[in-house]
């Protein structure tokens, strides 16, 4: 399906409808998988998948597009799988996997190609979010505590709400930590050095400011607050305080730059915000100024393909790792990380291409 309107804003093409994909491997070669596709330049390249804890051991062997000349094999099965991903992040050399399946927290180091977890019996850690120094935060809805802990993964503390919560996700902003809370549906804040509570904001409803089901909270440079509001189809941006600023997304509708059901969000470096929509199956960008700039993934078991997407993550530091399999004449600037609930692959790995 051609764009009905296409045009140039911060540098990334605007498509106000859906776009054509160069998709699929073929049978005897494997081509590049770009976002867009057709004759709208390609912003986006499908690099691979890493499927589980033998990524390194594999040698790299879940990639989709291997150059030049290509030619797939059957499929590597990885001997240790991801189950179910709820989360994923990265920090320096290290991307960190909440997986609610295994109930753990897996780390694979780019740098050292060495694989580990945290040693933490966890009950169901939905969530991590890494501070500036290093320091871990794991939220773990079945204990109802964030768990703190070392950049060397070493315990060190926990906290809780004095009143019966599920901590789902968590941003840091300065001294203070802000954490969702799905049983609520609010925003609790905390002293991510004491642990004491600061004040909450939000509550249950379809209202300006109102969560339904909130699932991710992620803050820009400016210390804004963006936080996917699930059931209400949106992306709401509160300040420090805890003033509703405004939204992307009406209410939840299939239109391009809307929203079914968003779910993980993350921002690049120059404030764009990449949104998961687990029902779109795929990920939708815009600008500062809250404009619709392009969508990608697909739906299904076929490179580029995303099933069931919860959560994301954005990598400058790992970009170089991927560089071997990106497409002739063309380099990337950072890699984007997608995690997906169903599907043969459980982490898609995207290119956001250099122009």
């Amino acid at each position: 399906m051609k764009a009905i309107k296409r045009y140039l804003t911060s540098g990334l093409v605007i498509a106000m409808s859906l776009v054509t994909i160069n998709s699929g491997l073929a049978a005897s070669n494997a081509k590049p998988v770009f976002f867009p596709g057709g004759d709208v330049p390609a912003r986006i390249q499908f690099l691979g998948n890493i499927d589980g804890e033998n990524f390194f051991n594999n040698g790299g062997s879940a990639y989709g597009n291997r150059f030049p000349d290509y030619v797939p094999t059957t499929s590597v099965k990885d001997a240790n799988p991801f189950l179910r991903p709820t989360a994923i992040t990265s920090f320096k050399e290290e991307i960190f996997v909440c997986d609610m399946g295994k109930s753990q927290i897996t780390i694979l180091n780019f740098k050292t190609k060495q694989v580990s977890k945290i040693d933490y019996k966890f009950k169901a850690p939905v969530s991590i979010t890494v501070d500036a120094d290093g320091t871990r935060y794991v939220l773990d809805a079945g204990a109802s505590k964030v768990l703190v802990f070392s950049a060397q993964n070493k315990f060190h503390r926990s906290f809780s709400s004095a009143e019966a919560w599920k901590p789902i996700d968590a941003a840091i902003v300065g001294e203070l930590i802000y954490v969702i809370d799905g049983k609520k549906d609010q925003i609790l804040v905390f002293n991510k050095i004491s642990g004491d509570f600061v004040k909450s904001f939000g509550q249950n409803g379809e209202s300006t400011g109102e969560f339904d089901m909130p699932a991710s909270i992620k803050s820009d440079k400016n210390g804004l607050l963006y936080i996917s509001n699930t059931m209400n189809g949106r992306v709401d941006i509160f300040n420090g305080d805890g003033k509703f600023l405004g939204q992307y997304g009406t209410v939840p509708n299939t239109a391009s730059g809307n929203f079914a059901h968003p779910q993980g969000i993350a921002l690049d470096r120059e404030n764009r915000i990449y949104v998961v929509d687990n029902s779109f199956e795929n990920v939708q960008i815009f600008n500062d100024k809250k404009q619709f700039l392009m969508p990608f993934g697909i739906v299904g078991n076929t490179p580029g393909g995303l099933n069931m997407p919860q959560a994301i993550a954005i990598d400058y530091d790992n970009a170089s790792y991927f560089s071997k399999i990106v497409a002739p004449g063309r380099s990337i600037e950072y890699i984007i990380l997608v995690a997906n609930q169903t599907g043969d692959h459980k982490i898609s790995v995207f290119g956001f291409l250099k122009q």
